[in-house]
């Protein structure tokens, strides 16, 4: 079972946010925190079509080749909410990525939240503050 986890993403541009299930996916490494979103994700945060001059036309390396997508730098503030918590308050690029059906969080935007990966196959995680362990959503 994958690590999932569930995301509370505020556009800084607009104030609009979504709730999503995101796929903790430790082979999109980055040297920043980042975080991959369809276009369906792009039209609730209100980044869809493209709205400014912020956003920047990009080849995306992904495991399936290079595909051409969008980045919007430092737009959005990303939260991990469980049923007892919300943690975090990370400012992450965006990646539009119009060929992606779910959200992807970097490694580096999952170390920023405090999530720490145990057991990957099984999806059990748990924040780096805590001994509690947790499911994967």
């Amino acid at each position: 079972m994958p690590l999932r986890v569930k995301l509370l993403i505020k556009a800084k541009h607009s104030g609009r946010d979504a709730t999503v299930k995101a796929l903790v996916n430790t082979g999109f490494t980055t040297e920043t925190p980042d975080i991959a979103i369809p276009v369906s994700t792009a039209e609730q945060l209100n980044l869809w079509p493209i709205p400014s001059q912020e956003t920047i036309k990009v080849s995306l390396e992904t495991g399936g080749g290079t595909v051409e997508g969008y980045i919007v730098p430092q737009s959005h503030i990303v939260r991990v909410v469980t049923g007892d918590r919300m943690v975090g308050e990370a400012i992450a690029n965006a990646l539009i990525n119009p060929y992606i059906g779910e959200v992807l969080i970097s490694d580096s935007l999952a170390e920023e939240l405090g999530i720490q990966i145990l057991y990957p196959r099984r999806g059990i995680w748990k924040f780096v503050d805590e001994e509690k362990l947790r499911e994967s959503e």
